[in-house]
């Protein structure tokens, strides 16, 4: 099935379904928390050779998987083995050079390079202290702690896909790998792309191989930079004993890691000026908390959300319910100071606990690093009264988002009410008369019909939590007249078919921006996509205000992969790029109004 073809006029969808505006506002189906949006000093273990080699034996897996200034090139000044080496603000950086394996092309890399020092647990991150012998950047730094949820057939699954090979984990782990091409123009300062991880607010890590910047880098002519955050409790805990300015330290990491990007970028070669922030899933989401509760002065001019947004999300009746139940659980709820007491808890006994009790964290709204108006600032904003980043905006969809989520779903009612608690039997019944089963194979993207519950509550699930929801953003951003394009991704490969009739899963683009995608058995049009993909996507941080890949505004959507499906072979080709225009748009999106009075409930 092509992408070039327009799409079919599918089933009839009614035209609203007006549940409560108590649409569950945190999802915990499987691994992700989803919303209706939704050590430095010690050594590392693994080394980036070894890493790699682990990688490519694990590449389906992989697949799936963020004082004086001297501003000197990445290989400006070679150390006495000749390994590439900068001066930062914190002391000199030595790194490694190495190959990238598709081109052959050098680049140079700064792995766990501290950004802020080993922060006090539920703290604001703050500045590292200067060292003064050269740090040796040549190995990933630890990751932060994370959170893998039972029961175990699931957990491991995540684990497989999300964390192999796995990273030492740390509450001191605020580093960041920089990614620095060599072979090209190092005379002028280069744009630079800071990647977000995705993981629901519960796990990551900058030393996963399918977040590796090194072939974006080293193809496009641009500084990757992948940052560590601290994740669920440790990033997000919702304690009331924590001053709310301060209640989402996963997000303060973030930027404190872009002003440390504004202050040392320079030494790598990079550009301060020309910083574009990029995320996937909840990455994406951290970059919609940026964009509308911006860092003053601004640390980014332009921004990519992949499959995720941070607009419509609701505030939970007690955002303190999972952190009083932790504390009660860890003996500390009749402690006189019961910060301190959760402080002298061993991380591995709270990790172990929330793991075993699946415990959600979410984002507070704070003013400060998650905007309560978020929506309604965006709409009222204007150039004289910007309320949020006025900066260009890239964001879209996969095809099969929610497959991913769907997968071991039995009873198609029981997982709607899961999304929607307060719905009426009436409303479950129009809902899947919205989505029927049984037509012609294909992802029901074209046909309007599936073929099994795997597709049918796949696409319900996609269309609430991300593909409508990122419609939605990029029509209210060109409402306020700032430069919006919205994309829809739509391919699928034999190589990263991670379960059958995975479609266009959840997180299954990552590999083809950051061109990570597994090199065993890769196909010749998944080789080429990703090349032509990761072009499109640097050259929008290279000049988002010129960018024109396809037309800016509501009137297109450019679909990226031809619509090319893993049961098509390895010798399935397409175009990379389709253009739909309105009309096409309208019909891609016509559930979307189902959803509209939750979404205008929740974005406030």
């Amino acid at each position: 099935m092509q992408c070039s073809r327009p799409p079919g006029s599918g089933s009839r969808v009614p035209a609203a379904l007006h549940f409560a505006a108590k649409a569950t506002t945190s999802y915990q189906l499987g691994q992700e928390q989803l919303r209706p949006t939704e050590l430095w000093r010690a050594r590392r273990v693994t080394r980036f050779d070894d890493r790699h080699k682990m990688a490519r034996v694990a590449a389906l897996t992989a697949t799936l998987l963020s004082f004086v200034l001297f501003p000197l090139t990445a290989s400006a000044l070679p150390a006495s083995n000749g390994r590439p080496t900068v001066t930062i603000d914190s002391g000199v950086v030595v790194g490694i050079t190495k190959t990238e394996n598709s081109t052959g092309l050098e680049l140079n890399a700064f792995l766990g390079v501290p950004f802020a020092g080993q922060p006090v647990r539920w703290g604001p991150p703050k500045s590292p202290v200067p060292w003064t012998t050269p740090f040796d950047a040549s190995e990933y730094g630890p990751a932060c702690v994370q959170q893998f949820n039972y029961p175990a057939a699931r957990r491991n699954l995540i684990l497989q896909w999300f964390n192999t090979p796995a990273p030492q984990e740390s509450e001191d782990c605020l580093n960041a790998c920089v990614y620095v091409p060599t072979a090209k123009d190092n005379a002028k300062p280069k744009a630079v792309m800071v990647w977000f991880y995705g993981g629901g607010l519960l796990y990551g890590s900058n030393a996963l191989p399918h977040y590796d910047g090194s072939t974006l880098a080293a193809h496009e002519d641009v500084i990757v930079v992948v940052v560590n955050y601290r994740t669920n409790v440790f990033g997000f805990p919702g304690s009331p004993q924590i001053p709310i300015t301060q209640r989402n330290p996963g997000w303060l990491d973030q930027r404190l890691a872009l002003e440390w990007v504004q202050r040392n970028i320079a030494a790598f070669g990079g550009d301060p000026d020309k910083v574009t922030i990029f995320g996937e899933s909840a990455g994406a989401q951290s970059v919609d908390a940026l964009i509308t509760q911006p860092p003053d002065p601004l640390t980014f001019r332009a921004a990519i959300m992949q499959s995720g947004t941070g607009t419509y999300r609701n505030a939970p009746a007690n955002y303190s319910a999972s952190w009083n139940t932790l504390v009660a659980a860890m003996n500390c709820s009749s402690a006189t100071d019961i910060l301190a007491c959760m402080r002298a808890v061993p991380a591995t006994t709270i990790k172990s606990y929330n793991e075993l009790n699946r415990l959600p964290w979410i984002p507070v709204f704070d003013n400060v690093t998650s905007a309560y108006a978020a929506r309604s600032n965006r709409l009222s904003s204007t150039p004289q009264n910007p309320k949020i980043a006025r900066v260009p905006i890239l964001g879209g969809s996969n095809a099969d988002e929610g497959r991913l989520y769907s997968i071991s779903a039995n009873d198609s009612s029981s997982f709607i009410r899961g999304l929607f608690p307060t719905a009426t039997d009436q409303q479950i019944s129009d809902l899947l008369a919205a989505y029927p089963i049984g037509g012609p194979p294909g992802s029901g993207v074209y046909t309007g019909t599936f073929t099994s519950p795997l597709e049918q509550l796949g696409a319900l699930y996609g269309d609430f939590i991300f593909q409508c929801p990122a419609r939605l953003v990029h029509l209210e951003t060109s409402q306020a007249d700032i430069p919006s394009w919205r994309y829809y991704y739509n391919a699928s490969f034999p190589n990263t078919d991670i379960f059958p009739d995975a479609g266009v899963y959840h997180s299954s683009e990552i590999g083809i921006v950051l061109g990570t995608y597994p090199v065993a058995n890769a196909t010749v049009y998944q080789e080429a996509l990703s090349r032509y993909v990761q072009h499109i996507w640097a050259n929008f941080a290279k000049d988002p205000f010129n960018w024109n890949a396809w037309p800016e505004g509501p009137n297109a959507t450019g679909v990226l992969g031809g619509g090319v499906r893993a049961e098509d072979g390895p010798k399935a080709s397409g175009p990379y790029l389709t253009v739909l225009n309105r009309t096409q748009t309208d019909l891609l999106d016509r559930r979307c109004g189902l959803y509209q009075s939750i979404y205008d409930a929740l974005g406030h």
